[in-house]
């Protein structure tokens, strides 16, 4: 017996299905693939390199560069559709699903491949190749090979094509033997001004859904409606004609944007259609064949059935994956709001606990589970978790002002940055500097820091004089509406010890988060300075610059009066000086 036509058309969703991996070397999209293929802003910039290079005469290398699984196999195969005469004059190799002999290293076979671009070969090869190559592989073979390919490596130096921290330039130059499209610098979003949009999942998700007859997904989850007589006991047909209603998608894509960003998770087209199969269809029921599934979801008790729906599966399983894993930790129920709880009193009293879901949460959402919320059967701890989630689904953008407010922020900030606004930037740099200030405790003054002598002090505090250079280029204000192409988080650079170096600081979410919470009076711990180790070297870089000149500030332990005591050298004669202050 096969199992339930529905989940046997989801599988092709997952990482392990054969319809997973594209090579790139040739047209190998089925009818499915071709389906839900969506066409993505990189796409766009890579076709137009693609017709640049063909009709360019001097060889050509195109380096398409990325990570493992963002579809750079599956966009390559696309095009041969789309531009065969142009990429049928080029030699494709992509180095993440190219067959290699089993004798050579991937930079053996890359030293074959690219002999033609070597400096001794390179103004007499008239070669055109398309490299797929994942970044950490082009870096690699530089660091054997460049003495060899000095001009590829000058190349991807002055393009900076190794560094995250940038947008890349995408101009083509006619003269150049190299050109490159980065997959790094887009995303599965977009930014705005009102924060993080996605075409492409939103996309994604739609087709999935669709009542097309290219999808055999749909097909499927009518045939099984047919079939079987009661398809409201059936979790994934739940799950699936959830994401009918637009909005309930759209909460779950702000979820995976949301992963992405504040825990700086890479996802992958790969892991995300896997993703998506693993919100449908629930673990326990993915290999249950047919006769087997109608007893299970037959006799599946409410309690089950609850725990299998999208609301609740989505933050109970975070086994399943990294981006479940990230996904659990922005479960709703960890939040607490005064409203929520007032409405949870209510709810854990009452003798009809649907009139209170009725009252608060859409009817699209509460749709097939009302019998089962009435059921005296179903725990009030299950009736609480559940109505915290459905209420976060139906009432997401009130929900996201209550708990996430550093995110919204955070995201705005980061719209601006990328459009280079100088008010934003500002208001950046001044919120590292203040909590650089405070970050070993508050100096109460602008103009001076805490420093750590040693041993934790508990009588008295060492100060010093503290300033702090912004480097700020004169940066071009651009005035996008919408940001394809962009960096997930800022970077900012201080000059040092006389303006004779550059610090480079990054800020994440993370980060900024607690740079937050630092304004408001948290003093961070041992567990926070581990955790920013990184950070922390660098401010102290900051604070400890001309230590040899800057006088130091001794004071007792008595907040809120004056510094006590002055130790300070006279850098003419090499003495030190003691005094009270």
């Amino acid at each position: 017996m096969v199992s339930n036509p529905l989940v046997e058309e989801l599988k092709k969703l997952r990482e392990t299905s054969k319809y997973a991996v594209a090579h790139g070397s040739h047209n190998n999209l089925d009818a499915f693939k071709k389906y839900l293929h969506i066409e993505r802003k990189v796409e766009e910039v890579l076709k137009k390199t693609l017709i640049n290079c063909s009709k360019n005469s001097i060889a050509q290398l195109l380096l398409v560069c990325g990570n493992v699984g963002d579809g750079k196999s599956h966009i390559l195969s696309h095009l041969y559709s789309d531009l065969y005469s142009e990429i049928s004059q080029f030699k494709i190799h992509n180095d993440a699903t190219e067959s290699h002999n089993p004798d050579e290293s991937s930079n053996d076979t890359l030293y074959k491949l690219l002999d033609g671009f070597k400096d001794g070969n390179i103004n007499n090869c008239k070669d055109k190749i398309i490299l797929a190559i994942n970044l950490g592989t082009l870096s690699k073979f530089l660091e054997v090979y460049k003495t060899e390919f000095s001009q590829l490596a000058t190349y991807v130096v002055e393009q900076k094509i190794l560094d995250s921290d940038i947008v890349h330039n995408d101009l083509f130059n006619d003269a150049s033997y190299f050109h490159h499209v980065n997959f790094t610098d887009y995303h599965l979003y977009a930014l705005t001004e009102n924060g993080a949009v996605s075409e492409i999942i939103s996309n994604l998700l739609q087709k999935i859904i669709s009542n097309d007859p290219r999808n055999p997904i749909h097909t499927a989850y009518l045939e099984f409606k047919k079939e079987f007589k009661n398809p409201e006991k059936c979790p994934i047909v739940y799950n699936y004609e959830f994401l009918f209603d637009v909005k309930m998608r759209e909460v779950l894509i702000q979820l995976i944007i949301k992963a992405i960003v504040k825990s700086k998770e890479i996802i992958s087209l790969r892991s995300l259609l896997n993703f998506i199969y693993d919100v449908l269809v629930p673990i326990d029921l993915s290999s249950v064949n047919t006769s087997e599934y109608i007893k299970k979801i037959e006799s599946m008790n409410d309690i089950e059935f609850v725990s299998n729906i999208i609301p609740n599966y989505l933050f109970n399983h975070p086994e399943l994956s990294s981006l479940f894993e990230k996904i659990s930790a922005l479960d709703p129920c960890i939040y607490r709001a005064s409203k929520i709880d007032d409405i949870l009193l209510k709810l854990i009293n009452s003798e009809s606990p649907i009139e209170i879901f009725e009252n608060n949460i859409s009817s699209t959402t509460l749709k097939s589970i009302e019998e089962r919320i009435k059921s005296k059967k179903v725990l009030k701890e299950y009736l609480s978790a559940l109505f915290i989630r459905l209420h976060y689904f139906s009432n997401y953008d009130e929900s996201i002002k209550n708990m996430d407010s550093d995110y919204i922020e955070y995201m705005e900030i980061l719209f601006h940055y990328n459009n280079n606004n100088p008010v934003y930037i500002k208001k950046l740099y001044r919120l590292v500097e203040n909590a650089i200030r405070s970050w070993n405790g508050d100096p109460k003054t602008a103009e001076k820091v805490i420093i750590n002598v040693g041993k934790r002090q508990t009588r008295y505090r060492v100060f010093k004089d503290f300033e702090v250079h912004p480097e700020v280029e004169n940066l071009l204000l651009l005035q996008d509406e919408i940001i394809h192409k962009f960096v997930q988080e800022f970077t900012l650079n201080f000059k040092i010890n006389n303006d004779t170096e550059t610090l480079k600081i990054h800020v994440d979410y993370s980060l900024f988060k607690i740079l937050k919470t630092i304004l408001f009076g948290y003093r961070p711990n041992k567990k926070d300075n581990n955790n920013y180790v990184y950070f922390v070297n660098l401010i102290n870089k900051l604070i400890n610059q001309n230590n040899d000149k800057a006088s130091l500030y001794i004071d007792e332990v008595n907040i809120g009066k004056a510094v006590d005591y002055k130790f300070s050298k006279d850098i003419a004669f090499s003495t030190y000086k003691f005094e009270l202050v």
